[in-house]
């Protein structure tokens, strides 16, 4: 006969990691030991010996007191338990696995009409009676190969083993003695397992008895505990954010089912080499409770009622889970006094704002404080921090719910920190890096500008290009995505102002600081320029200086990827008019690395001036302007200005592209020779003249 509960299909799953249950009297393995008798145990199989108990799982606290506790569903005799269960074909009895003239005989679980707690009793003894895993292995090789003996306790073994019927690695739990309380509350555990089918939860395959011992099976999870994560420290941020919607969606699929989990720790919380958490451990759960012994608690990961003895609710595994999510974010178990606990950005400042407001919700100390379902949690906190999930139709392309949408595209992998600009193309946030706890920026296009794949796709050849830029006076490109119908793209966070925010706060520049901020500008040009990348939209706001006084260009080719078709080329200041764009990128012809030139020129006619040298309210009357060279005179406004200097000036701003300088490194050696300071004013003043 064979019984089988959950799935079959799980194929994913981490190194077991035993419970502190488990460990807590077991005795050393002695795999030398003679077969057949003597005082050593000793393993019939290649065997391990089982991890030591870290700080998750130590015995740390004295029994509590001693509670009335609730039961939970009335616990009927189970058929399945009539036979042994193990691996056999579809329609044949189970004993048609073993070979003629076994005398292995199929015995009966002992079946029970009511279930009562374990009452106190002496100490067990700390490990199985003396050749009883002889005699498991001898009964279970035929269905199984027992791989790895993983853990041992009195009552208690783990192997990794082999089904040999449905050729897989299964994780092979047998209870070893029948005559023990601790065998309906096996048995119990196992039925709450096969009840529910989720990822986030280990999967029951099989259980039932053969000999004196039952047994289950489960998939095998390839991995590591939470607890043995833990002692490399805290989990990086977006590991453990998804780990909260793994956990909420476990809880939201068992509470539909009617079990509590009452308790979840780092040492039975798995992570699989995929990064998904599993449950492992529902021993504790309402539907286990009356054999849960009242002394075997776990302060820190069980909510207040639950230490209490009470069943528990929906809101007290919420808190099981916030506190598992705490120690993965902190490194630290939450303090069990709730009133005591330190926020989690006390600890790690980069944890994001609204993770910390929803984990101290879900441990608050009563229960009405808490969210009252997982999900409640998880609807919170997706609502701010949440992965996007593509909806059947495309979103509408408007500014209506832009930052929220835009925050649920980030995901785990950024947290929106504020907005730190606003433009013709979108928008610029300051954001965190969850990944790498640094700190960058963010600009997110308007949607109306990527509706067209041609656009996007322009933009994403643009973005790689500008990627390869490696030199100190220009931003850095790390990262280009799409989501939710938005595209954007991280860049590094400068701090400081723009150009056009310093003069309109400070006024006109200084020649010397106008010139050093040509002169680096230039050689981020002379960078670019020879990878064949023009930036086509060089103006004041592009133009970051940091507190050092360090300039900074961003935006390479995102004019010719937005609007590279477009009429007047897409070279806009954040006014909306092209005042810095070259002719020929106005008259939508074919732009070169003289364009870039030419907007430079008129730059510095800004920083020199406070104003931008061509004046006019449309683009046509600022072309008009730029075709009759209708230049301000700056000897005039700025008697300090060299006439060198404006005739270089004069020459980067020429309306025909041949005039101007044929590259940056010519327009720089010119600046050079115009700005040489105290002795080249010297030499022009003991020159004789004529």
């Amino acid at each position: 006969m064979r019984v089988r509960g959950g799935t079959a299909g799980a194929s994913s799953a981490s190194r077991w990691i035993e419970t502190r249950e488990d460990h807590s009297r077991a005795a050393p393995l002695d795999p030398t030991a003679a077969r057949g008798g003597g005082a050593a145990l000793h393993a019939a199989t290649p065997a391990r010996r089982p991890a030591p108990l870290d700080q998750y799982g130590r015995h740390a606290e004295a029994a509590l007191r001693e509670t009335t506790i609730q039961a939970g569903p009335a616990v009927e005799p189970d058929p399945a338990l009539d036979a042994v269960t193990l691996l056999s074909a579809a329609g044949l009895h189970v004993t048609n696995l073993w070979p003629p003239g076994d005398s292995c005989q199929l015995q009966r679980v002992a079946t029970f009409s009511s279930v009562h707690a374990p009452s106190a009793g002496p100490s067990p003894p700390l490990s199985p009676p003396v050749g009883l895993l002889d005699e498991l292995t001898r009964v279970l090789e035929p269905a199984f190969r027992l791989d790895n003996l993983v853990a041992l306790s009195a009552e208690r073994a783990l192997y990794q083993a082999w089904d040999r019927f449905l050729k897989r690695h299964v994780a092979l739990r047998i209870h070893l003695l029948p005559e023990t309380p601790g065998r309906a509350w096996f048995v119990r555990e196992t039925e709450t397992l096969a009840a529910l089918d989720h990822p986030a939860i280990r999967h029951a395959y099989a259980g039932g008895a053969v000999g004196t011992f039952a047994f289950r099976t489960a998939n095998w999870i390839e991995g590591e505990s939470l607890a043995d994560a833990l002692r490399r420290g805290p989990r990086p941020i977006p590991t453990a954010l998804s780990l909260i919607r793994d956990l909420l969606s476990a809880l939201e699929h068992a509470h539909a089912r009617g079990i509590i989990m009452r308790r979840i720790v780092p040492t039975t919380l798995m992570i699989d080499l995929g990064g998904r958490g599993v449950i492992t451990d529902l021993r504790y759960s309402n539907w286990c409770l009356p054999h849960v012994p009242p002394s075997d608690r776990v302060a820190a990961y069980m909510a207040p009622e639950v230490r209490d003895g009470e069943a528990g609710e929906p809101a007290s595994d919420v808190y099981t889970v916030a506190a598992n999510i705490y120690a993965a974010l902190t490194g630290q178990e939450p303090d069990a006094d709730p009133t005591q606990l330190v926020p989690p950005r006390n600890v790690r400042l980069a944890i994001p704002a609204v993770v910390e407001r929803v984990i101290l919700r879900a441990l608050s100390h009563t229960p009405r404080d808490r969210y009252f379902t997982a999900t409640e949690m998880l609807e919170d906190f997706v609502s701010d921090a949440g992965t996007f999930h593509r909806p059947a139709a495309a979103p509408q392309l408007s500014e209506s719910g832009f930052e929220r949408r835009l925050r649920r595209a980030l995901g785990d992998d950024y947290e929106l920190l504020e907005e730190i600009g606003t433009g013709g193309f979108g928008r610029v946030y300051r954001a965190r890096d969850l990944d790498l706890e640094r700190e960058v920026a963010i600009k997110v296009l308007h949607p109306s500008l990527t509706a067209d794949p041609g656009v996007t796709e322009r933009f994403r050849r643009e973005a790689q290009l500008a990627a390869r830029l490696r030199h100190p006076n220009i931003v850095s490109i790390y990262d280009i995505m799409g989501q939710a119908g938005l595209q954007w793209y991280t860049m590094e966070l400068v701090p400081g102002a723009n150009l056009a925010q310093v003069v309109q706060r400070d006024g006109p520049l200084s020649i010397e600081r106008t010139a050093r901020l040509l002169t680096q500008a230039l050689t981020a040009l002379e960078h670019a320029h020879p990878l064949g990348l023009v930036h086509r939209d060089l103006k004041p706001e592009n133009m970051l200086i940091e507190p050092d006084g360090r300039l900074r260009i961003t935006d390479f080719g995102l004019a010719l990827a937005l609007r590279g078709d477009a009429r007047f080329g897409g070279a806009t200041s954040r006014s909306g008019t092209p005042q810095f764009a070259a002719p020929e990128q106005l008259l939508g012809e074919r732009v070169d690395q003289r364009a870039d030139l030419y907007s430079l020129g008129a730059v510095a006619y800004f920083a020199l001036l406070g104003r931008p040298p061509f004046a006019g309210v449309t683009p046509e009357q600022i072309l008009a302007r730029q075709t009759i060279e209708d230049l301000p005179a700056l000897v005039a406004e700025r008697p300090d200005v060299s006439k060198e200097l404006e005739d270089v000036l004069r020459h980067a701003v020429a309306s025909e592209p041949n005039r101007r300088f044929p590259s940056a490194t010519a327009f720089r050696e010119a600046l050079e020779s115009a700005t040489g300071g105290f002795w080249r004013r010297l030499r022009a003043l003991l020159q004789p003249e004529g």
